[in-house]
């Protein structure tokens, strides 16, 4: 593994009011405005799975849209909408990675698995 990302992530948009942030949740908020890159794909999910994001994102209704990228390609993109039980990726480029374009992620080894299968599909492209 080098020391070239793999992954990005960016707050894209909202789909309702953010919930109320502690300093922690802020600070993370403000963070995920500008581009975050992740090396590899172990990174990435553990980061989705830490406390400060759980606390940030995990609400029983979707609030946040965010946008994970290819990192050597930024024109290839997936949208992410975390909630309490489960992950959204969104596939808005329609690659036919995902039924319908859409895969709900239920745990952690989904969500791995998913982002494997759309990461091997747009580095072979």
């Amino acid at each position: 593994m080098g020391n070239t990302p793999l992954i990005t992530m960016v707050k894209s948009r909202v789909l309702t009011e953010s919930p109320e942030f502690d300093d922690t949740a802020s600070q993370l908020d403000n963070t995920l405005s500008m581009l975050c890159s992740f090396l590899s794909l172990d990174d990435f999910v553990s980061f989705l799975t830490s406390p400060a994001f759980e606390q940030y994102a995990r609400t029983d209704e979707p609030w946040v849209v965010l946008e994970v990228g290819l990192y050597v390609d930024h024109t290839k993109t997936l949208e992410l909408i975390p909630s309490n039980d489960v992950d959204r990726i969104v596939d808005p480029r329609m690659t036919g990675v995902y039924p319908d374009h859409v895969v709900a992620c239920r745990s952690t080894v989904e969500l791995k698995q998913a982002l494997r299968l759309w990461l091997t599909h747009v580095t072979l492209q």
